[in-house]
């Protein structure tokens, strides 16, 4: 921990790194490993979906470009760390996620995935925790309120993501064991969103777009209320939960904005 400790002072010493790395601030590699978060449970989401044939070339098509995403993202994040992490500490992490990321497409890149569901969803959870151990780690390193709503917001599109996975799963197979982690993961999301409604660095436009998701989040539990009693959309979940993933993208560049705009005005 004390390795990781000194990159607290080169991360926020420095706003900006040479033009050829995409993540500049502590901030924005919040964000973007945030978004492999996400992008765990959505590459996997859309496995499941295309396992239903539900519109299979659309979910193989987001498949594709979500591991693209994730790839680049990893490159950008691997590429910042190798400018301000001088112990190294970023990087063992990174590549933890490397291996989880491999681990986890030995499964998704099979033609049939039906048979290998219970590894898929195995295999992204573990991908998502490497991601979240990434994440929770700088947010730690950053130490500012502020940059706790970047992480919130962020991780709400994460659960987004993983709800519709965890849906067309127990539709898929008829699981019940996944219910349990369905439930909690709707129980987080609606946690966090009230946590970002009530947080005190919210602007007015930031309040708009989380009045938004919370519309789009109450026609959702219409879907939950459904799965229990034993019918299932995954589609509709699919669709309002896309929407929503939207959204707190949108918001978690916002929030993004005001924790870089905190942080410059602490150093001047």
């Amino acid at each position: 921990m004390r390795s990781f400790i000194a990159l607290i002072v080169l991360c926020l010493s420095v706003l900006s790194t040479p033009a050829y790395s995409e993540v500049q601030s502590l901030s924005q590699a919040i964000n973007e490993s945030g978004r492999l978060r996400m992008l765990s449970q959505r590459m996997a989401k859309s496995k499941l979906l295309s396992a239903m044939e539900i519109q299979p070339e659309k979910a193989q098509v987001q498949y594709r470009d979500s591991l693209a995403l994730f790839k680049k993202n990893l490159v950008d994040l691997i590429i910042f760390s190798d400018q301000v992490d001088q112990s190294g500490s970023m990087n063992v992490q990174l590549k933890q996620i490397q291996s989880a990321l491999q681990a986890f497409t030995n499964i998704s890149e099979n033609y049939d995935i039906t048979p290998l569901i219970p590894n898929l969803l195995m295999t992204s959870d573990q991908l998502l925790m490497q991601c979240e151990t990434l994440v929770t780690e700088l947010e730690n390193i950053a130490n500012r309120r502020s940059a706790k709503w970047v992480n919130l917001s962020g991780r709400q599109r994460m659960l987004s993501q993983r709800i519709a996975k965890l849906y067309t799963a127990i539709a898929l197979s008829k699981d019940e064991t996944h219910k349990a982690d369905l439930q909690q993961a709707v129980q987080e999301f609606e946690s966090a969103l009230n946590q970002l409604i009530s947080s005190p660095d919210n602007t007015q436009f930031v309040r708009y777009k989380l009045n938004n998701v919370l519309t789009q989040w109450n026609f959702s539990k219409q879907g939950f209320l459904a799965l229990e009693k034993g019918q299932s959309t995954p589609l509709v979940i699919s669709i309002t939960t896309e929407s929503i993933l939207k959204q707190m993208n949108d918001i978690t560049a916002l929030y993004q904005e005001i924790d870089l705009n905190k942080t410059r005005l602490a150093a001047n």
